[in-house]
């Protein structure tokens, strides 16, 4: 049971709790009472010009509710008026409710920037009236905190919450419970696996008063997987893990929390095959694969296959085992490389077509070969009789070799069509690697509130996108020893100036490529030298500008290349001369020019803009 998921249970957990406190509908009756119908009448409700505002208020709550489990996008404006109109009424507990449900949702929904920003109006709101209930913020804050990665924030918000929590007297026994689970689980996430136990033990007769069934199932749940990770791992452990496993299965079972019984089932079968159980291993994989498939859980199906597969391989059932992994390995590679199911089918019809090929020509040469041996017969059967067992040696020697030849010229063939494909599979896997690189550091840069931190990531993923376009031209060329930079740069230029291009600025971006033909090695270099020098006149050339021209221009020489970026700019001043500048950018450019054996030149145009020029001679 992963924590983010496990965070997220426990946020609704707590959701339903302020929710029936209120009388609102919770999701579930939404769902049951008819979709698209109960929010059409919600709106009506909540438009009616002489409905009370204490009556709009929980229509608008309703309402602001049923819109997130449709995933409508006015969900959270719907919820924003609510606060408003509790803030006019001033009705300090009614805003502090509302903007708390809009937490709940905003973490269900996996928007945790909105989580963030409502758990932070919702303390001062709270602080600023004394209200009882500011710990429900302080631990969404934490939850919010653990979800995104931060947990040593995500723990001191939680034990603010708690000693918050603590000063209150009125708080419900499930309320309590939940945030020690909460607790136990951010431990968890910090493998502190004693603090795990100390927490959920301290949660269990808080749910037990409580008689909240899954809250139980997530102590006996926490325990259990505490007591199978604790090293040296025992059988005392193991048996410990075991009962508590067993413990929360049974609950989730009886009540019917599939999804959490799928999760119970699986750490059950790795303890039961920690302690060489195998059948019992089995079974409970069996469980948690068919929770897996009628909840359309793929990724728990494929944990539980591969969990299976290790039940049959301690049982002997070598070839059961090792269909069931590659069955759970082929759905992993579904589900990371959906995308790649086409490439890898054309990799393997153009690796069928190459080997039909020299199949033929083989045929033909087999063909030739005969037709030179039958010539050969002739001409010795019409020699002299005395001749004839020279001729008959010779014959046996020539189809001797013939058939050698033929065998070789064969096992060639394949080996080195194998080996083109195997190549163009590894350019096209490490272009895919590259660009997943580059999409997580999009996606942390998305995250990070300074811009100094972004501009470094953006810079980064630039680098990685230069380096990924050479092997996507590997992997689509039929030559993958050579790259052609004319339409490398060309295609690595547009790229550039689409992601650097602004609207306050018209940047004119000018070429002139010679289609010189360079190593992958050595074409990679000159691409991250390339995007440097642009990118930097990109930002710094123009700054202040309201447009400008680029020239870059490759040419090559006798033995090496020349490469000039050329702009009309402010122009590079002299304390930024490459000799005396500690930019990573130019400490990049110095070193790859020295990779590529060349030298760099750096002088300023007339009347205005810095000639930057690569040369190897």
């Amino acid at each position: 049971m992963a924590g983010g998921k496990r965070l997220t249970a426990l946020a609704l957990l707590l959701a339903s709790t302020v929710a029936g406190a209120t009388c609102l509908p919770t999701e579930n009756s939404l769902a049951l009472s008819g979709g698209s119908a109960s929010v059409d009448s919600l709106r009506e409700v909540a438009r009616r010009p002489q409905l009370p505002d204490s009556a709009r208020f929980q229509a608008l709550r309703a309402l602001s509710d049923a819109l997130f489990a449709q995933d409508e996008p006015e969900a959270r404006r719907v919820g924003e008026q609510a606060v408003q109109l509790a803030r006019h009424r001033q009705d300090w507990p009614g805003a502090t409710d509302a903007l708390y449900q809009l937490v709940v949702n905003c973490e269900r929904a996996a928007d945790y920037v909105a989580a963030m920003r409502y758990s932070q109006e919702g303390v001062v709101v709270a602080r600023a009236h004394q209200l009882p209930n500011q710990w429900r913020f302080t631990q969404c804050m934490g939850l919010v905190s653990v979800d995104t990665k931060d947990v040593a924030s995500g723990l001191k918000y939680m034990r603010q919450a708690y000693r918050q929590q603590v000063a209150v007297g009125s708080v419900s026994p499930r309320e309590r419970g939940g945030l020690l689970l909460n607790l136990a689980n951010t431990f968890l996430v910090m493998q502190r696996y004693d603090s795990v136990l100390h927490y959920a033990t301290r949660a269990l007769p808080y749910m037990q008063r409580a008689k909240d069934a899954r809250g139980r199932g997530y102590v006996y749940q926490f325990r259990g997987e505490v007591y199978a990770m604790i090293q040296p791992q025992t059988t005392a452990t193991l048996d410990s893990a075991a009962t508590n496993m067993n413990r929360a299965l049974r609950i989730m079972q009886h009540h019917g929390f599939r999804p959490q019984l799928a999760s119970s089932a699986l750490a059950l079968a790795r303890v039961y095959r920690l302690q060489s159980l195998p059948t019992a291993s089995q079974r409970m994989a069996e469980l948690a694969l068919t929770l897996a498939r009628n909840l359309k859980m793929p990724d728990y199906e494929a944990d539980a296959l591969a969990n299976l597969a290790w039940a049959y391989a301690d049982q002997g059932r070598v070839q059961r085992s090792f269909d069931l992994d590659t069955r759970a390995q082929n759905l992993r590679d579904s589900l990371f490389n959906g995308d790649k199911a086409q490439a890898l089918a054309q990799l393997q019809v153009r690796y069928d077509v190459k080997l039909l090929t020299e199949q033929k020509r083989a045929a033909e040469f087999e063909q030739r070969s005969q037709r030179a041996q039958l010539h050969s017969l002739w001409l010795l059967l019409g020699g002299l009789i005395t001749t004839l067992g020279v001729g008959s040696w010779l014959y046996w020697r020539l189809r001797r070799q013939k058939a050698l030849l033929a065998l070789a010229n064969q096992a060639n063939c394949r080996a080195v069509a194998e080996k083109e494909v195997l190549l163009q599979e590894i350019h096209h896997r490490v272009k895919n690697n590259l660009q997943l690189v580059s999409g997580l550091l999009g996606w942390q840069a998305s995250t990070l509130p300074e811009p100094t931190l972004v501009a470094a990531l953006d810079a980064s993923r630039a680098r990685i996108q230069s380096m990924a376009l050479v092997h996507e031209f590997l992997y689509q060329a039929d030559n993958l020893a050579e790259v052609r930079m004319d339409q490398y740069l060309g295609e690595l230029l547009d790229s550039l100036r689409s992601a650097l291009a602004t609207s306050e600025q018209t940047i004119q971006l000018s070429t002139d490529l010679v289609p010189v033909i360079m190593s992958p090695k050595e074409a990679s270099t000159l691409g991250l030298l390339v995007n440097e020098l642009v990118t930097n006149a990109y930002k710094h050339a123009f700054w202040g500008l309201a447009k400008g021209h680029l020239h870059v221009s490759f040419a090559s020489r006798p033995t090496g290349f020349r490469l000039t970026v050329v702009d009309d700019g402010a122009g590079m001043p002299a304390e930024d001369a490459p000799s005396k500048a500690h930019s990573l950018g130019m400490q990049l450019v110095r070193t790859l020019t020295k990779q590529l054996k060349a030298s760099l030149s750096v002088t300023r145009s007339f009347p205005t803009g810095t000639h930057v020029e690569v040369t190897r001679k």
